[in-house]
């Protein structure tokens, strides 16, 4: 499935279940301005961690900037995030920072990559990168866009997750408000 549009912002991912227990595993990339972050071939990942970092982003973009961040180019932003968060060269405030970490880690479909997230006034989202061949750069796309299409993303992957897991989870485990039942225990 595809999300958006690939020439400005988009989300494709796949959703290959292989049994209740794997509910919400598949394949996933972003394509942003033509370029594609993460490995869309690598399969049976946890979608679980990018989308959650997904939703969290797409709730509150305005939080994505930093005032040290002002008059400065995406690469000058990028050095700032990689040296406070990745490097021994950080300073104790550097954990200020964190927000802007996008889908670094969140799977293996994106080990190729180590990707940050800021908000430019007045809409826009800019995404830096540093690829596995260490290529930097930077996309974006509206902020309205991004929400748009990670609010459609989200929904579908929360529906996904609830159909085909329910007997692994007997709950919506993206509602904190239900409880497992009593006695309840995972079918093996």
């Amino acid at each position: 499935m595809i999300f958006g549009d690939t020439n400005d912002f988009a989300i494709e991912a796949y959703h290959e279940p292989s049994g209740p227990q794997w509910g919400g595993f598949g394949r996933m990339c972003l394509h942003v301005q033509g370029l594609v972050l993460g490995d869309i071939r690598e399969n049976h990942c946890s979608l679980f961690h990018a989308t959650d970092r997904i939703r969290e982003v797409a709730v509150d973009v305005e939080s994505l900037w930093d005032e040290s961040f002002t008059g400065l180019s995406d690469m000058e932003v990028f050095v700032i995030i990689n040296r406070e968060l990745y490097t021994d060269e950080g300073s104790e405030n550097g954990s200020r920072f964190w927000d802007c970490d996008f889908l670094t880690g969140t799977g293996e479909m994106f080990d190729v990559s180590k990707t940050f997230i800021v908000f430019r006034r007045p809409d826009r989202m800019h995404i830096l990168y540093c690829l596995r061949d260490d290529t930097v750069g930077s996309v974006s796309c509206s902020a309205t866009t991004f929400r748009r299409v990670a609010d459609a993303y989200v929904s579908w992957f929360d529906e996904q997750v609830r159909t085909t897991a329910a007997p692994f989870f007997p709950i919506n485990p993206f509602d904190l408000n239900e409880k497992v039942p009593d006695g309840w225990s995972p079918r093996e």
